[in-house]
């Protein structure tokens, strides 16, 4: 009799092996390569027939091989990449228990694959499978970077991006539960693992969620000391749940919210209204304006004073705050300094931020500011108050700035200054010829930056309605980052009332740097990510 020979090119056959111990491994290598090979065949389709009709054969025969368990290392993790490779969702039991078996220098590369997996059939849409998303929190919840065996940043960057691409409703509750554990400050393990891994995670969960369950546990984590570098984070996630954090955090400024209040009243050196008032401000609907004007008033030290002053020039400016940005500037001393990071003078920050105004008229205070200041302050002062005299100079008050770019500024510095100048002298006060700058691409030389930056803010100054229609219009086309930040905060400050329409069109535009994977522009979206929160925030009732 003769005996028919296996087609070795035919998966089915390989398929077949996989119930053999004695040929499980290679079997599991030479499935991987007719995966490779088809996708390399199809330019990488997942969705041609051939990738299509190979996964129906291959995908939930491996699978049932790695959940049986009883594989040796080197077999179990190429199979768990192999099927993580293939993003498939027939493979979910598999990546289940991957998480499910977490231990630390036990299955790593399991869970590092796993978590790719997820995160690519989540993209797609496809991630319906309720066990392993419990299973993935779990193992997120269990997993500590300090004790992770490998040592791998891949493993931890891929498992924080699955929980985040994954984000499910039932995530809400969990991540919020994750925000009360304590932190050790004496510890750098507890600050990797609570505050940089499972805390910032859990709170950029609340974020995607928009989980307002969520917003008092957050409050908390802003007043608590030992959290303190999560509080930008959990500023950006406050802005999108805009009406209940306002209310909460007014609660804690007032002393409305007993509980929040002592939590204020307890930050070191009596900070708690500073960092309210920030959180606040980041938000910026009307009704939070009386209230940090108050607080302005009631502040009892310099930390606070510039704080809440510098806070207030978030929202849309008004004779109001001004003159109480105004006053607490002259109660500040020259040698005032903040109780903060690098204890920073007090003084020229304020004249910092004053460009927030969009005002020329302030140029002049500003470069009298500049000029009388002296000792360390004085340096300060020059860098921060030449950088708002060349953001608010019009046309006559140009000559004057000249004369202190050339006094304090270097030769390559003086360039910014020619770039702001020319633009100015060009255009005055027509807003149209402003706008028309964008009309063109933006030079990336630091020239041709500070021209786009300079035309986008006198277009704020001198403009109306129809200038900031005309800048939405143009903001996609622009591909400088730091131009761009410019054009959002311009119709930001054409946008008192707020703007849901213009903050859709910024939403767009961060999602079209998304999908291009254009990185440099990527990373400078946060800044406009928080402009189109805000003109929500300010448009909602």
């Amino acid at each position: 009799m003769l005996v028919a020979c296996a087609d070795e090119n035919d998966p089915k056959t390989w398929v077949k092996r996989l119930d053999d111990p004695a040929q499980r491994s290679p079997a599991v290598r030479r499935l991987a390569q007719f995966f490779e090979d088809t996708m390399t065949k199809t330019n990488k389709n997942r969705e041609a027939p051939e990738v299509t009709e190979l996964l129906n054969v291959i995908v939930e025969p491996m699978t049932k091989v790695y959940t049986a368990g009883n594989l040796d290392d080197k077999t179990r993790r190429e199979l768990i990449k192999s099927l993580a490779d293939m993003r498939d969702s027939r493979a979910a039991p598999a990546m289940a228990k991957a998480f499910n078996d977490y231990e630390p220098g036990k299955n790593e590369e399991d869970v590092k694959f796993a978590s790719q997996w997820t995160s690519g059939v989540a993209s797609q849409g496809k991630l319906t499978d309720q066990a392993l998303i419990d299973s993935l929190w779990t193992c997120f919840a269990k997993f500590q970077p300090s004790q992770s065996k490998s040592k791998s940043y891949n493993l931890v960057a891929d498992l924080h991006d699955a929980v985040l691409d994954v984000k499910h409703p039932s995530y809400g509750p969990k991540a919020t539960d994750k925000l009360a554990a304590a932190v050790d400050v004496n510890s750098p393990e507890s600050a990797m693992d609570q505050i940089q891994f499972w805390q910032k995670t859990a709170v950029q969960v609340i974020k995607e969620l928009k989980y307002a369950q969520a917003v008092k546990p957050l409050v908390k984590v802003l007043l608590t000391p030992a959290k303190a570098e999560l509080r930008a984070t959990v500023n950006a996630a406050l802005m999108v749940i805009p009406v209940e954090a306002e209310k909460t955090l007014l609660g804690a400024l007032q002393g409305t919210d007993p509980e929040l209040a002592k939590l204020a009243n307890d930050v070191p050196d009596k900070l708690g209204p500073a960092i309210l008032a920030d959180a606040i401000s980041w938000i910026s609907r009307p009704g939070s304006r009386a209230p940090l004007l108050a607080a302005l008033e009631k502040a009892d030290n310099d930390t606070n004073r510039t704080v809440i002053a510098q806070s207030l020039t978030r929202f849309p400016p008004d004779a109001g705050i001004r003159d109480a940005f105004m006053g607490t500037y002259r109660k500040l001393a020259s040698t005032s300094k903040l109780k903060t990071p690098d204890e920073p003078f007090a003084r020229p920050i304020l004249v910092q931020v004053s460009s927030a105004f969009y005002d020329p008229t302030l140029t002049d205070w500003v470069l009298r500011e500049v000029s009388g200041s002296k000792g360390d302050e004085g340096a300060s002062m020059q860098a921060k108050g030449l950088e708002a005299a060349l953001k608010l100079m019009d046309k006559p008050r140009g000559r004057a700035v000249g004369e202190m770019v050339t006094k304090y500024w270097t030769k390559e510095e003086k360039e910014l200054f020619n770039g702001a100048l020319n633009i100015t002298e060009k255009c005055g006060v027509d807003a149209k010829c402003y706008t028309s700058v964008f009309d063109e691409p933006v030079a990336s030389t630091p020239t041709g930056r500070m021209k786009a930056i300079k035309a986008a803010r006198m277009a704020a100054t001198y403009g109306r309605e129809d200038t900031k229609k005309a800048l939405l219009q143009k903001i996609d086309k622009i591909k400088d980052g730091q131009s761009r930040l410019a054009l959002a905060e311009a119709i930001d400050y054409l946008s008192p009332k707020g703007d849901t329409a213009a903050a859709e069109t910024l939403d767009k535009v961060v999602a079209g740097d998304i999908a291009s994977g254009n990185k440099d522009l990527i990373a400078g979206d946060d800044a406009v990510v928080k402009v189109a929160n805000r003109l929500r925030a300010r448009a909602l009732p």
